[in-house]
């Protein structure tokens, strides 16, 4: 099994993971965020996507009980998409943003996620944590998926 590491770059008030996808298409990276068969595959949730400014960017996580709810800030497809988003069960959460990028390179496609803003005090330090672990996870399955099934 191929490993995809994942690089994290948390300084700032965003944190940075881009993933390296070897022998993937731009557009196929970022249809792992806007397709919702394929998010479910990787992230396990049950997405609700309107593919324009303002459409919404809903995620509902049945296993948690749990739903991460936003809009779309921007979206090229098969380059990026921007969605606000938050948990419904958490209101103080909501104000962040999520972008994706997905850039053709010589080795693949390089994916990036910037989220944030973070602030400084302890609940932000907290979540800027726990969103940097959840990229670093969710990533790396994502590279597992979208890996290209070995030759035979």
């Amino acid at each position: 099994m191929t490993e995809f590491p994942v690089t994290v770059v948390d300084a700032g008030p965003m944190v940075r993971a881009t993933l390296l996808l070897p022998g993937c298409p731009p557009e196929r990276a970022l249809a792992a965020f806007t397709d919702p068969a394929t998010l479910r595959q990787w992230w396990g949730g049950e997405l609700t996507f309107t593919p324009a400014e303002g459409g919404p960017y809903i995620v509902h996580f049945a296993k948690l009980g749990q739903t991460m709810r936003g809009r779309v800030v921007g979206y090229e497809p098969g380059s990026r998409l921007e969605f606000t988003w938050g948990w419904d069960h958490d209101p103080g959460a909501a104000g962040r943003t999520v972008l994706v990028s997905a850039d053709d390179s010589t080795e693949g496609t390089e994916l990036t996620v910037l989220h944030g803003p973070h602030g400084h005090g302890a609940t932000e330090q907290a979540a800027r944590s726990d969103h940097r672990e959840g990229w670093e996870y969710f990533l790396a399955r994502l590279g597992q998926f979208l890996a290209p099934a070995p030759s035979e």
